[in-house]
């Protein structure tokens, strides 16, 4: 643009288009539901690369702007898309409506991303907590697909069995934020009753056929309940033959990695996944 005709409001838009993470509401359709997507893209020309995003909180408390800050953080300094998905929530849809609506936002990324310039050849899944759950869930269910789509998965404390009692669960079970009490009311809130919590839809670690899933980073806290079933499906993972990294984070509780202005394992941990993210989508 001739700076001689530059204006200040072309002059704004023009900054703002150039440094600025931009971000679209929007919604697709999903079990005959409005299903709400927040898109983040990167500065720049695409087609980017996405980060497809299940935010935490326990299916029942968590939504696009509690965890919109670590979205707008993968999106700048990953430099990659990120599609955030407001599943519906329970006690409103119960199991497994949350995980269809995941389900459905990974295919229409993989489908008719293009159209809002998302590279399909070139995604990964993320999420924390509950989050994590549908993350790896929807990994899993990526992997028997003919042909899959999913590059790499980002779990970060993830719920990941259930069904089964670990050591963690006992030895954190209050006083170190999430506890085993919080945890029961969130499931008792998600989970239609005579729901099975070996169910691998639930519980991935009890999934059977972990070949062939894409490469990890699973993120644990030393002081979070679930910390031992994130090491289980590490070591899982690797027998397995996927490439999994595994990082843990001592002194720490879970969901650790929303206050990065206080702890710098925080800051160290959203490095690793900025860093872990730029390296898969380098290799695509």
């Amino acid at each position: 643009m001739n700076e001689a005709s530059l204006t200040v409001e072309g002059a704004r838009a023009a900054l703002r288009q150039a440094q600025v993470t931009r971000v679209h509401d929007m919604a697709i359709e999903s079990q005959a539901r409005r299903l709400p997507l927040r898109l983040y893209r990167p500065a720049g020309k695409g087609p980017f690369a996405v980060l497809v995003f299940f935010h935490g909180g326990g299916w029942v408390t968590g939504d696009l702007d509690t965890h919109d800050g670590f979205c707008r953080l993968m999106c700048d300094w990953a430099g990659c898309a990120v599609v955030a998905v407001d599943y519906a929530r329970p006690p409103e849809h119960l199991f497994p409506a949350a995980l269809d609506d995941c389900w459905t936002a990974l295919q229409w990324v993989a489908r008719q991303g293009r159209e809002h310039d998302l590279d399909p050849s070139s995604i990964a899944v993320a999420g924390g907590g509950s989050g994590g759950t549908m993350a790896a869930v929807i990994s899993q269910r990526d992997s028997m697909q003919e042909r899959p789509c999913l590059g790499f998965q980002l779990l970060l404390y993830p719920l990941l069995d259930c069904h089964t009692e670990y050591p963690s669960r006992e030895q954190f079970a209050q006083g170190h934020g999430l506890t085993t009490e919080m945890l029961e009311w969130y499931l008792g809130h998600y989970l239609p009753p005579g729901t099975s919590r070996a169910d691998p839809q639930l519980s991935p670690l009890l999934y059977d056929a972990l070949h062939g899933l894409p490469r990890t980073l699973i993120v644990t806290s030393e002081l979070d309940i679930l910390r031992d079933e994130g090491r289980a499906y590490a070591a899982r993972l690797r027998a397995a033959g996927v490439t999994v990294e595994h990082l843990e984070f001592q002194g720490m509780r879970h969901g650790f990695m929303n206050h990065p202005a206080a702890h710098d394992e925080a800051r160290q941990a959203l490095l690793s996944c900025v860093r872990s993210l730029q390296a898969q989508f380098r290799r695509e």
